[in-house]
């Protein structure tokens, strides 16, 4: 019971250090963008979808819904929706849904690089997309180079004209077009020679300076379309980045007073799942390798503990058989001794009583010989004056005291062993 005692002490206490050590670690974020509900690391959403729901006083909900399944809802009620994913390729049917709910007063914003063609069709416009390159954000930051500019030019009478400054892998896509819709939001600003398109439409410039839009929006219907193309923006590390939130603010109030619904209808399943305590666990590393620990620990507690605790318990043998050796041995004094006649007697009495037991037969009564030596060689099949011959000779070497020698001894003990061979 005392080493029970110590090993559980030892396993608590080891435990208690890793986990010291795990919590005192440098934390390693993931740069991957999700846009999880649950996602805490820069690029998910869990921290924003936190604070717009206490921030909006009209409400901010949180569904799963595609645009489709929205439109089907009851439609008394007006609402802004809000959907925010890094490739949103809208199907004919998700664009007509999304244009009849504007029709009738919603207010759409999708946050997006790409939109897919039947939605650019239809509002008549393009996208840039620029792949996005965790690698090349880090070293880009620890450069200290200098950050892109966005320029807000909405309503300047709700809300003053300003600049923002944001990595350019964060907002490294936007808008062109033959005719974009009717009203720009915010622009990037781009050097001329940086420039990806020779046309400039729709765009203005200035000296070697090219404006680009980064957000626009288009009535339709008594609603509105607000396209965004950068989604980055829209997450954990745009809403913690106190400088740059409010343009994440000045893009959602272009919903008015409608409540916001976010949809997470269109981003990839493993987004979308909803973690349990064991995915919350795994998701964090300290935590990951408390619960490998524990596992590991349980098991190897389980193994040890399972043995008997008791006394070693002896092996006993079988005792092993000594007749042949004993046997042996017996015949070796005998022979040393050269005690011939008297191995033929034991011999003799053995088989004696062998035709006794299995022929009911008995050769020490000389007054039946006749029926003795017929009903011995119809059991043994010889012949029945070979067995008759052989025993009247042997007798007086058994009741006479008659002097043999090893050969002789040998021929009367081979004879008895092949008469009790054919019983």
């Amino acid at each position: 019971m005392k080493g029970s005692r110590w090993f559980i002490v030892f396993i608590v206490a080891f435990l208690f250090i890793m986990f010291a050590i795990e919590y005192h670690l440098p934390k390693n974020f993931v740069w991957k963008p999700t846009f999880g509900h649950h996602d805490e690391q820069p690029f998910g959403c869990a921290v924003f979808d936190s604070v717009l729901s206490s921030s909006l006083p009209q409400g901010y909900t949180f569904s799963r819904k595609s645009l489709y399944q929205l439109e089907q809802e009851d439609t008394t009620q007006r609402k802004g929706i809000l959907v925010i994913s890094d490739n949103l390729r809208l199907s004919d049917v998700d664009v007509n849904a999304l244009l009849k709910m504007a029709e009738r007063g919603d207010k759409i914003m999708l946050v997006s690089t790409l939109f897919g063609r039947y939605m650019e069709d239809t509002l008549n416009f393009r996208s840039y997309y620029s792949y996005f390159s965790p690698m090349a954000l880090k070293k880009y930051a620890t450069s200290f180079l200098k950050k892109d500019s966005l320029h807000w030019i909405g309503d300047s009478t709700v809300y003053p004209r300003q600049t923002f400054y944001f990595y350019p892998q964060l907002c490294s896509s936007y808008f062109w077009g033959d005719s974009l819709p009717e009203r720009v939001l915010a622009q990037r600003v781009f050097e001329s020679n940086e420039f990806r398109y020779e046309t400039e439409v729709d765009s203005l410039t200035t000296d070697s300076l090219v404006y680009m839009p980064v957000a626009m929006s288009r009535r339709w219907g008594k609603g509105e379309v607000i396209l965004v193309s950068t989604p980055l923006i829209f997450t954990n590390y745009g809403m913690l980045d106190s400088k740059n939130a409010t343009y994440i603010f000045r893009l959602l109030s272009q919903m008015g007073k409608l409540p916001i619904v976010r949809t997470e209808g269109y981003m990839k399943e493993t987004a979308q799942v909803q973690q349990s305590p064991f995915r919350y666990f795994l998701a964090h590393e300290p935590l990951r390798w408390a619960l490998y620990l524990t596992m590991i620990t349980i098991i190897l507690f389980m193994i040890f503990t399972a043995k008997r605790r008791q006394r070693v318990i002896p092996v006993i043998h079988e005792p092993a058989n000594k007749s042949l050796e004993f046997t042996e041995l017996i015949g070796t004094l005998y022979f040393q001794k050269k005690d011939h006649a008297d191995l033929v007697r034991k011999k003799f009495s053995y088989l004696a009583e062998e035709l006794r037991r299995e022929s009911q037969v008995d050769i020490e009564e000389v007054a039946d010989d006749e029926r003795s030596f017929h009903r011995i060689a119809r059991k043994t099949g010889m012949d029945a004056g070979e067995i008759a011959k052989f025993i009247r000779e042997v007798r007086p070497v058994i009741y006479g005291g008659r002097v043999i020698d090893a050969e002789q001894m040998k021929v009367y003990i081979d004879k008895m062993n092949e008469i009790i061979n054919h019983i």
